[in-house]
């Protein structure tokens, strides 16, 4: 889940759900060492997955289900980048269900309630952003750790390269947790550009290689050794009827425009979400999402 490159303008990056890193283009002005943010966003949609996670069953998001939040959510950070290069940051979210309970959940099949102990998404990630001749690399990873959280932390390599305006991204799982399976890798390839009266505009399509088996995904229940049945896939804590899991498939189109609020340091920014589909070839539903963000 997570976690976007920090390529695009502020408002705009921390509603695509993803860790954070600096922008690569070489004419990009210098950053103070030390940056933070507050943000308020409408809901908390994570790689375009606006609808569900899940194989089309009727969890909804009071059952921890997509998106992680579903009402107006409040997102924070910092970020550290030293001029050779390296940087470091910080990046949470607040969830609207329990990552903890669903993860019990797991090995624990009398919990239903999942609005207790509602969980903190913290993001901790690092690397290296260099040059090659016009074109910019990135070498880095992210750490995802859930405040009431259970057997949903796990770390995320990055690589990335960009050309002009043009970033692309392969982040890659290393460990089976509730929402993905190792060796899921997230790409995506992403155009950012500034308009008159500092208009940022963002576009991002994100493309997904999924591990069609895991612990808590696939067709299989690993902590009982039952197999799902025909049509049916395993979910965390059952098998559901409906999609079985997919190798591969289109994620999301997330166009975003973005604007400082005069000399406040206060930005507005907005995202229409074009979303494809999930690890199950559940078809997602187009959302507008909205966002305030303070920086300092």
């Amino acid at each position: 889940m997570n976690r976007q490159p920090k390529l695009l303008p502020l408002a705009v990056a921390l509603l695509l759900a993803g860790s954070a890193l600096p922008a690569l283009a070489e004419d990009a002005p210098a950053a103070p060492a030390f940056t933070g943010h507050v943000d308020l966003v409408s809901r908390y949609v994570l790689r375009g997955a606006t609808s569900t996670y899940g194989n089309g069953a009727a969890l909804g998001n009071k059952g921890a289900d997509a998106p992680e939040s579903n009402h107006p959510a409040l997102q924070w950070g910092a970020d550290y980048t030293d001029p050779s290069g390296f940087y470091a940051g910080y990046w949470a979210s607040m969830v609207n269900y329990s990552y903890k309970q669903l993860g019990d959940s797991y090995s624990n099949r009398s919990i239903t309630t999942w609005q207790s102990d509602r969980s903190v998404e913290n993001d901790f990630y690092a690397g290296y952003v260099g040059t090659l001749d016009d074109f910019s690399y990135t070498v880095g990873f992210t750490g995802y750790v859930y405040y009431n959280g259970s057997n949903a932390d796990a770390l995320e390599t990055k690589l990335g390269v960009g050309y002009g305006k043009f970033t692309g991204y392969a982040q890659t799982l290393l460990k089976d947790v509730v929402w993905g399976n190792k060796g899921d890798t997230y790409f995506t390839l992403n155009f950012a550009d500034k308009w008159v009266h500092d208009l940022a505009f963002t576009a991002s399509l994100g493309w997904y290689y999924y591990k069609k088996e895991g612990k808590y995904l696939g067709t299989t229940d690993t902590f009982t050794g039952a197999k799902c049945g025909a049509g049916e896939a395993f979910n965390v804590n059952g098998c559901y009827a409906g999609d079985t899991p997919t190798r591969h498939g289109f994620r999301h189109m997330i166009f975003g425009l973005s604007q400082p609020i005069g000399d406040t340091g206060v930005t507005w920014g907005t995202q229409l979400i074009l979303p494809g589909v999930n690890r199950f070839g559940t078809t997602q539903k187009p959302r507008i999402v909205g966002s305030l963000s303070y920086a300092f």
